[in-house]
């Protein structure tokens, strides 16, 4: 009888060490990256301008997650592309304005050539659509949605790298014309 409770004692020990060793967080929020010192998952360059960070929430066990952290949006939906298998649960970019964490699938984006973005892309996220439609507008746009945003980088028309190899939206304005 002793050597049961032992032996219970010892397995409940087990249980509660390896579940605090269990990998992930069970909160389910944005990185906190340290600019300047991280580096993206993606290209492995050190991500030092808030605006366009970038980073996705994937699931490592039930209730756990882990977050990957990008320094361009079309690093992280190239990251994305190449990682189907990967189960994401949550996209965050940071507004470029405010440089505040937002969810990706509610933002709204500008794509141009005409800002200079880490990886070239030319993917500028805003939270509120007054703000990107100002920014569009003075630069001669139109905005884009999540879907039309990764409806174009599916079709190789934007992501990282898109705007120097000739290809992305190159000035043009995205065709939803929101």
């Amino acid at each position: 009888m002793k050597k049961q409770l032992l032996l219970s004692a010892v397995i409940m020990l087990l249980s509660v060490v390896l579940a605090a060793c269990a990998q992930g967080s069970t909160e389910l929020a944005p990185p906190d990256i340290r600019y300047g010192e991280d580096v993206c998952v993606q290209c492995n360059m050190i991500i030092s301008d808030e605006r366009f960070a970038s980073a996705v929430a994937y699931e490592v066990g039930p209730g756990r997650y882990e977050t990957a952290a990008f320094d361009d949006i079309g690093d992280m939906l190239d990251w994305a592309a190449a990682h189907p298998d990967q189960p994401l649960v949550a996209w965050y970019v940071h507004d470029y304005e405010s440089k505040e964490w937002t969810d990706a699938t509610t933002a709204t984006y500008v794509v141009t050539d005409q800002v200079a973005t880490p990886m070239a892309s030319g993917i500028l996220a805003f939270a509120g659509a007054d703000r990107a439609d100002v920014m569009a507008y003075g630069l001669g746009l139109k905005t884009s949605d999540w879907t039309t945003l990764t409806t174009l980088h599916k079709a190789g028309e934007i992501g990282s790298g898109a705007m120097r190899q000739g290809g992305g939206m190159g000035g043009r304005a995205p065709s939803d014309g929101k």
